[in-house]
């Protein structure tokens, strides 16, 4: 089973809104891929910002809770693919293993980090990220249709 992996620095704004998304939308395209995130520096106990919580329910997600998660070793063993948010945290991952960062695979820029910023700020990182994930499940669609 392919797995992508979302990863951003903490797990509580980009990344979970980036599963939540892309999940919802491989499951409309009918596409069995399997969708997680972490994050590279968790805080302990944290829990998908509200923010995050709000834009989702813009996009029909309702997100009860989610509790943050570090990124370990044994998470490269589980996952195909991994998505950052942005190059530069490409650094963080161990030679061999696939990751890129969204803009990149979709031909855009950074997601910028909306942490401590007001709503509008999530509202814009979550447009950026639902774009984003239309373009790549378009993608897959048209890798599935190529095989």
């Amino acid at each position: 089973m392919q797995k992508i992996c979302f990863v951003c620095t903490g797990n509580t704004c980009r990344s979970p809104v980036a599963e939540k998304l892309l999940s919802k939308y491989l499951k409309k395209a009918n596409l069995d891929i399997k969708v997680c995130s972490y994050g590279l520096a968790v805080n302990k106990g944290d829990n998908i910002n509200p923010n995050s919580v709000n834009v989702l329910k813009d996009y029909g997600i309702n997100v009860r809770t989610k509790k943050a998660k570090q990124i370990t070793k044994s998470v490269y063993k589980k996952c195909n693919l991994f998505v950052t948010m942005t190059q530069s945290q490409k650094q963080y991952f161990p030679q061999g293993v696939e990751v890129f960062s969204f803009g990149e695979m979709v031909g855009g820029i950074d997601i910028v980090d909306p942490y401590g910023q007001d709503i509008s700020a999530y509202k814009q990182m979550a447009k950026q990220i639902d774009e984003y994930c239309k373009i790549l499940v378009q993608k897959l669609i048209n890798i599935k249709g190529e095989r």
